[in-house]
């Protein structure tokens, strides 16, 4: 029976190579094994080999053809070759099932799979990371749990995943390596387990070749969601009106405002400037006051507000936004 096409990954070139003889020398070799039909030596068309390009004899070979070789070398030139040849064939098969994995990857994320961003960490959906692994959701989910669980280095929210307002989990790249890593070390099926391992091993050179090839909107959310996790941590995570920082007794969520708006002045969308931090409900708020998160708004829109409605505000804001509006206003032109 012929074997697959995918089964014929090694191009004569690599033999020749690997085995440190000229094209020539390897074309000889297959005449060799042509030439009596009766011999020891045989290789077949479609098992062992095949034509890429019949004319010029350009071949590709199997694993059983090219350790066909290997053997006939071994005998007859007495080079130790064969040991040679098995190191050649894992670490050639390595690279392929590399590759295979990225392609697993580009393929699910360039195509169907869509990226978050959360707390400046790129996100990819559960679905995507089952299709890439090729796993159920079930096996998948005892994984995750698994990891969730466990006491030494667990997956940890808001780094290595996240649960949306749908209750769907995203994953970072330092999640999926990990929960990669555990399926390569608990599936029991070999193959399964190397292809994991090789997905570890790969998706965080990928994943940053597809972010730094993401069309240019989903390139700037990137980029506003890192300048928002730089004024938390410029603003020590608290709110700049209040002065209040969440903790166990007072549970609120932070949001990063821009002062002017991100849609109308998209080029001062990721100046750390043109950011404060502040309680959610005094976002929602201030917005609402405009007409919904869909007005446009600039810094004196925040300042009036300010003394509106918050006119024993914390820290003397409004005078340092009054020193930023300078600045910003040159920006904003």
């Amino acid at each position: 029976m012929p074997q697959k096409a995918n089964t014929f990954l090694i191009r004569d070139t690599e033999l020749a190579q690997w085995f440190s003889i000229t094209l020539e020398k390897l074309e000889k070799i297959v005449d060799i094994f042509d030439a009596d039909p009766n011999d020891d030596w045989d290789l077949v068309e479609g098992v062992d080999y095949q034509f890429v390009n019949k004319k010029d004899k350009v071949r590709v070979f199997s694993f059983e053809g090219a350790l066909k070789i290997a053997s006939y070398i071994e005998k007859n030139e007495k080079r130790g070759i064969i040991y040679r040849f098995r190191e050649f064939f894992t670490k050639h098969d390595q690279k392929i099932r590399r590759s295979l994995a990225r392609k697993l990857i580009f393929a699910e994320l360039t195509d169907s799979g869509e990226i978050q961003v959360y707390k400046g960490r790129p996100m990819i959906h559960k679905q995507s990371l089952r299709r890439i692994l090729k796993t159920n959701g079930t096996k998948l989910n005892k994984t995750v749990n698994h990891l969730q669980q466990r006491t030494d280095k667990p997956l940890e929210l808001g780094v290595d995943f996240y649960e949306d307002e749908k209750r769907e989990f995203w994953f970072s790249e330092s999640g999926i390596v990990m929960i990669s890593k555990s399926m390569s070390e608990t599936l029991t099926n070999k193959s399964r387990q190397e292809m994991c391992k090789m997905i570890a091993m790969e998706f965080p050179l990928a994943f940053k070749e597809i972010q730094e090839n993401l069309d240019d909107d989903t390139k700037q959310k990137i980029e506003i969601e890192k300048a928002k996790k730089r004024a938390k941590t410029r603003d020590k995570n608290t709110c700049q009106v209040t002065g209040q920082k969440p903790d166990r007794n007072n549970k609120f969520n932070l949001a990063v405002h821009h002062l002017y708006s991100a849609q109308k002045y998209p080029h001062l969308a990721t100046l750390d400037l043109n950011l404060v931090t502040i309680k959610e409900e005094i976002h929602q708020e201030f917005h609402g006051n405009l007409g919904g998160f869909h007005q446009p708004c600039t810094i004196e829109d925040f300042i009036e507000f300010l003394h509106v409605y918050y006119p024993e505000h914390h820290g003397n804001l409004a005078l340092k936004l009054q020193k930023t509006k300078k600045k910003l206003e040159k920006l904003a032109k």
